[in-house]
């Protein structure tokens, strides 16, 4: 049994310390989050980690984009964001956006790819000095966006 814990112990510290970044606190993350990340993004390899009380995310680059993927304490994938421009929106939602922010200023524009919910746009905006954050459903639909 002793064996098999120091055996379990090596695996998950060799597992770690291939996704940990200088800093980053691998120790609170899961093996199954970690199993979970590496079977998602198996090009990954330097990834810093933040636990919080409902999700654990792992905010890292791939392909030269940087991500952040969100993961439930079981390793299950809640999903993915990253921050885009104005023009790599698709068509409907962005002409949702352009009428919401005339007038104003597009601070932020973020992409969140749930797993369950499929693609949602995150907008940071300001106008006539009130800073705001829209929700903007990949079918155009708009809506301020509460934690």
């Amino acid at each position: 049994m002793k064996k098999l814990f120091i055996t379990a112990l090596a695996a998950v510290t060799i597992a770690a310390s291939s996704f940990a970044t200088p800093g980053a606190d691998v120790s609170k993350v899961s093996l199954k989050v970690l199993n979970k990340f590496k079977a998602e993004f198996a090009t990954v390899d330097q990834v810093d980690w933040e636990v919080k009380k409902d999700y654990i995310k792992a905010k890292f680059t791939e392909d030269g984009l940087e991500q952040e993927a969100f993961f439930t304490q079981d390793g299950e994938l809640i999903g993915t964001s990253k921050r885009i421009e104005r023009a790599d929106m698709p068509s409907v939602p962005r002409k949702a956006l352009n009428k919401v922010v005339a007038g104003g200023e597009l601070l932020e524009l973020i992409e969140f790819n749930s797993t369950e919910k499929g693609i949602a746009y995150y907008a940071s905006i300001q106008k006539d000095g009130v800073k705001q954050i829209l929700e903007i459903s990949a079918s155009g639909f708009v809506s301020n966006y509460k934690k």
